[in-house]
């Protein structure tokens, strides 16, 4: 299983969840996308496309069928690739995910992501109003110091390149298994909004949402997310 993190955090965000996982069941593989974590800090880089060409160089390096385990914007950029049939990639587990629908932010919500850069305190707030469920603090300040270290050039080249491609069209494309795992209460991924631009354009998706949980399924509720994970993969 390869496990994608989304925008501004990197691969601790699935600590909780590989914890309560099988480890002699399962190959797990994590990593930071390019500018968040330990990866490096590129100037460009920052389209959809090449972050899409991040993931195939470390499919290719893994070398064997995957069940990938996307959050946010990790599950728009898995849904891209599957879109276009990698074949690397046997099913996908969409926990909250970025959708297909392309986009581009206001000028206000652009000038309050600027805002928020490097201020711990506006990250602490985004953070809140993200989750629905408490969280100790230790878990919370994972979140926080990642978006902190996170590079300027990620932060804003996702927000003004990676969300722009609108590829809706060729979710009728994706020929592998896929399961969308829905917070009840998540207020960036929304349920109208995955339910329509992504579980229902994938054909033959599973649609299931938690009850009383936000955007970070994976810090919100690793146990409901790990059983998700051991019901579907094999």
């Amino acid at each position: 299983m390869l496990f994608a993190h989304g925008w501004i955090g990197s691969r601790r965000m699935w600590d909780a969840t590989i914890a309560k996982l099988d480890l002699a069941r399962y190959t797990i593989y994590r990593f930071d996308a390019r500018g968040c974590g330990r990866s490096d800090r590129p100037t460009d880089g920052h389209t959809l496309e090449e972050y899409a060409a991040d993931y195939e160089a470390i499919l290719a390096r893994i070398a064997a069928p995957v069940t990938i385990v996307a959050h946010s914007m990790g599950g728009r950029i898995a849904q891209y690739l599957a879109a276009r049939a990698h074949p690397s990639i046997e099913r996908m587990l969409l926990v909250a995910p970025g959708s297909a629908r392309g986009t581009r932010g206001s000028g206000r919500h652009r000038e309050l992501a600027l805002e928020a850069f490097g201020s711990r305190k506006r990250i602490t707030r985004f953070v809140a109003a993200a989750m629905r469920r408490s969280v100790d603090d230790a878990t919370r300040d994972v979140l926080i110091d990642d978006a902190l270290i996170a590079s300027r050039e990620h932060w804003f080249g996702w927000y003004d390149s990676g969300r722009a491609l609108d590829f809706r069209d060729s979710l009728a494309g994706v020929a592998v298994p896929t399961l969308v795992l829905a917070g009840a209460s998540d207020p960036l991924a929304t349920l109208p909004r995955l339910r329509t631009d992504c579980a229902d354009l994938i054909p033959g998706s599973i649609f299931v949402v938690l009850r009383d949980c936000g955007h970070n399924i994976p810090i919100e509720a690793p146990s409901e997310l790990a059983g998700a994970i051991d019901r579907f993969v094999p």
